[in-house]
C-alpha cells in the first residue's frame, strides 16, 4: 500500500495498476513502481512473457526388418519446450523411442513451461518382411508372433489381386505358403491386421514376400 504500480504493454499502453498483473498475451511488459511517500519512481523493469502452447503431435515409424521399430515424435507448437513419454515410462528430452514392441502405445508430449499436455495412440506392428517355406525347419511359416498376447486380433492374407488366401491368429502356427493344399508361387502377398482399440475396430495393412 506504500507504492503504486503501472504496467505497460508492447505498445506502451497502461494495462494494470496493481502489484500483480496477469498477462494473457506474449510480449515485453514494463513495470514502474512509485513510492507514495517520496513520489520517486523506479527504473522501468522489462518482463518478457514468451509464447508457449500444447503440442500438436504427429509421428513417423521406421523399422529395420522385424528387430528394431523406432518412433520419431514430431511436436508442433508456438514456443513450446517439450518433453516426451512412451506409455508409462519416464519423460525424456529426446523425441525418439527405439526398440518399441508391437502393440498400441500412448505417446505423451508435455510442455516444460506448464502450458499443457497432449497425447496420441501409436500402433506399432513389427512383422517379418519375408519367409522361406522350403521345409528346412527355419522360417517356414509367416506370422506376427509379437501380437500373440493381444486379444481380438485377426490376420488376413491376400494375393496381389486381392483374393483371400487364409486368415490366421498371432498365437497360431502361421501361414505355410499354401492354398487348398497347393504351394503358391514366390511373390509378394498382402495382409491386414484387424484389432479392437477401446471398443473401436481398426485395421493395419502392409505386405511381405515369400521366397522358396
Amino acid at each position: 500500500t506504500s507504492y503504486t504500480f503501472q504496467w505497460f504493454d508492447d505498445d506502451k499502453k497502461l494495462v494494470g495498476t496493481t502489484s500483480n498483473y496477469k498477462a494473457i498475451l506474449p510480449g515485453i511488459y514494463t513495470l514502474i513502481t512509485t513510492s507514495n511517500a517520496t513520489g520517486c519512481s523506479s527504473e522501468p523493469m522489462a518482463i518478457i512473457v514468451s509464447p508457449s502452447e500444447p503440442a500438436e503431435i504427429t509421428y513417423k515409424i521406421t523399422e529395420d526388418f522385424a528387430d528394431n521399430a523406432i518412433i520419431n515424435v514430431i511436436a508442433i507448437g508456438e514456443g513450446g519446450n517439450y518433453e516426451y513419454k512412451l506409455g508409462f515410462g519416464p519423460y525424456q528430452d529426446s523425441p525418439v523411442f527405439e526398440n518399441v514392441p508391437s502393440g498400441i502405445h500412448k505417446i505423451t508430449v508435455r510442455d516444460k513451461n506448464g502450458c499443457g499436455v497432449s497425447s496420441t495412440d501409436v500402433l506399432v506392428i513389427k512383422y517379418p518382411k519375408f519367409f522361406t517355406p522350403n521345409g528346412d525347419g527355419y522360417n517356414d511359416t509367416w506370422n506376427i508372433s509379437e501380437l500373440e498376447n493381444k486379444s481380438n486380433v485377426e490376420i488376413n492374407i491376400y494375393d496381389r489381386y486381392g483374393k483371400s488366401i487364409t486368415n490366421i491368429t498371432p498365437n497360431s502356427k502361421g501361414w505355410d505358403g499354401t492354398y487348398s493344399g497347393k504351394q503358391l508361387p514366390s511373390t509378394d502377398y498382402w495382409f491386414t491386421v484387424n484389432y479392437t482399440d477401446e471398443g473401436v475396430t481398426k485395421e493395419f495393412k502392409s505386405h511381405f514376400s515369400m521366397k522358396r
